[in-house]
């Protein structure tokens, strides 16, 4: 890793840190636009690029903070299939509450506790959790009109000629024997 990229990678998430500490009781709105640079900084991202945009609102209340998300956006990822780039539409909204305590600690996938002296929070690490978990599971170029795959004809062609001869399993014919008499 070259010397300047975490001085690089610190600078552009710093964008990410929020201030909690001091904020008065009440609703502060926050925006992001997330991009290629915050999926390469992202250690081990699976996601190339992408263009999402993410409304944050951050509701103070005595003793805790609530944070709602608002994700929606288009990521670029390697097709399962023919690893060619993909696009990826994601949408879809997620809730976290910040309560304070005496130490961090995660008391549910929606509550965490943190220190009551901790003055800011990094929401980078959890962006990026919420986009993955926007993704579908099975990530590939959807089918034309016809249904037939836009992915990489050469790939696919080459895919075919390894594909193993399908033989039927024989206990299958057993069963439709017994089906039929």
């Amino acid at each position: 890793m070259p010397p300047n990229f975490k001085c690089v990678a610190l600078n552009y998430f710093r964008e990410f840190l929020l201030p909690i500490g001091g904020l008065p009781v009440g609703t502060q709105p926050y925006s992001f636009d997330i991009g290629r640079e915050f999926f390469a900084l992202t250690e081990a991202s699976e996601i190339i690029d992408g263009q999402v945009k993410v409304a944050l609102e951050l509701s103070k209340q005595e003793g805790m903070i609530a944070l709602n998300f608002v994700i929606a956006g288009e990521v670029i990822v390697a097709c399962d299939r023919c690893l060619d780039d993909c696009a990826q539409h994601i949408e879809g909204e997620y809730k976290l509450i910040l309560k304070y305590g005496d130490h961090f600690e995660e008391e549910s996938d929606e509550v965490l506790i943190i220190p009551l002296e901790q003055h800011q929070f990094d929401i980078s690490r959890l962006l990026y959790e919420y986009i993955v978990l926007l993704m579908p599971m099975k990530r590939v170029h959807p089918d034309d009109a016809q249904g037939h795959p836009t992915c990489n004809k050469e790939v696919l062609k080459r895919l075919e000629e390894h594909r193993a001869p399908a033989e039927p399993d024989p206990r299958w014919e057993i069963l439709k024997q017994i089906k039929t008499d």
